[in-house]
C-alpha cells in the first residue's frame, strides 16, 4: 500500500519540502517542487497550497541566489517539524 497516496495536497507539498531541506539538505523552490511533484499535483494547485501553509505557519520561505537568480526557498517552520516529520516518517515506513 502506498501511504502517501492518502495524504492531502497540502501535505504532499509540505512532505516533499521536508524531505528535500532536511532529508536530502537541497533547498527547494516553486519550479523545483512543480518538477518533482509533475503527474501527482498541478502547479495551480501547488501554488494554493503554498499559501495556505503560509497561512497556517507550517512553512516559511527566504529569498536567496539559486544558480544566479534571486528564487524563494522554502523551509518547513519549527514548530510544524515535529508533525511532518512523523507524517514523512509514517508514509515512507515499511509497514502496512
Amino acid at each position: 500500500m502506498d501511504k502517501s497516496k492518502v495524504l492531502s495536497n497540502d501535505f504532499i507539498v509540505c512532505r516533499t519540502i521536508y524531505e528535500f531541506s532536511e532529508i536530502k539538505g537541497e533547498k527547494v523552490w516553486y519550479s523545483k517542487l512543480t518538477k518533482v511533484l509533475d503527474g501527482e499535483i498541478s502547479p495551480a494547485t501547488i501554488s494554493r497550497s503554498l499559501d495556505k501553509l503560509f497561512d497556517l505557519g507550517m512553512i516559511d520561505g527566504n529569498w536567496e541566489k539559486v544558480d544566479a537568480h534571486w528564487t524563494r526557498t522554502f523551509k518547513i517552520t519549527g514548530e510544524a517539524q515535529g508533525f511532518i516529520k512523523s507524517i514523512y516518517e509514517i508514509t515512507n515506513s515499511q509497514d502496512v
